[in-house]
C-alpha cells in the first residue's frame, strides 16, 4: 500500500496537467496561421483581420481571428481548429469604431491595399518561431502591428509600422 501510494505522489505533474501550446506544436502538425487568415480573407472580402490568436480548447490548438468590417460596424470572430483549418465557431457584433483603436490602423491597412496576412509575412521576414499573436493598434499617433512569437519556449514581441512598412522599435515601460 505504501508502494502506492509513494508511486501515485511521484508521477510526474506534466503527464496528469492540461497541455500547453509549446506540447501541442512539439506533438501534431498544424496548418500554418497564416493560410488560415488568407482562407479568411478570401471567404469574407469586406471584412479586415484586426487579430488573431492561439488558445488550447478541448486539448487541442484552435486560432482565434477578429475581423471588422469598417462599413457595417461589424465584429466577426472566428474559431478554427489548428489541426484540419475546420471552423468550430463564427460569432458577430456590432462595435463602435470611434472606440476601437484598431480601427484606424484597419483603415490605414485598407488604404495601402494590403491584407493582414500579406502584413504578418512582411513584419515576420527576419523572426522565425510559431505566431502566437498578431494584433493591429494605434497607439501615439502610431499604426503598427503587434507580434507575439514562440522560440523553443522563449518568447518574442515585434512591432512593425503600417505606414512605413518597416520595424518598429520596442519601447519598455517602467
Amino acid at each position: 500500500m505504501v508502494r502506492l501510494l509513494l508511486a501515485i505522489c511521484f508521477i510526474p505533474f506534466s503527464s496528469i496537467a492540461a497541455p500547453t501550446i509549446q506540447s501541442l506544436l512539439a506533438e501534431s502538425e498544424v496548418i500554418a496561421p497564416v493560410v488560415v487568415m488568407q482562407q479568411i480573407e478570401q471567404q469574407h472580402k469586406k471584412s479586415t483581420i484586426c487579430g488573431f490568436g492561439v488558445e488550447v480548447e478541448d486539448q487541442q490548438l484552435v486560432y482565434k481571428v477578429s475581423m471588422i468590417d469598417l462599413v457595417t460596424e461589424q465584429r466577426s470572430r472566428f474559431f478554427v481548429r489548428a489541426s484540419d483549418g475546420e471552423v468550430l465557431e463564427h460569432t458577430q457584433e456590432r462595435v463602435v469604431l470611434d472606440k476601437i483603436d484598431q480601427a484606424h490602423a484597419v483603415s490605414m491597412l485598407q488604404d495601402k491595399h494590403i491584407a493582414f496576412s500579406k502584413l504578418v509575412a512582411m513584419a515576420r521576414k527576419n523572426h522565425q518561431g510559431f505566431l502566437l499573436q498578431a494584433e493591429l493598434d494605434h497607439d501615439l499617433s502610431i499604426s503598427y502591428l503587434e507580434l507575439k512569437l514562440l522560440n523553443q519556449s522563449r518568447k518574442s514581441i515585434v512591432a512593425f509600422d503600417i505606414e512605413k512598412l518597416r520595424p518598429l522599435p520596442l519601447l519598455k515601460w517602467d
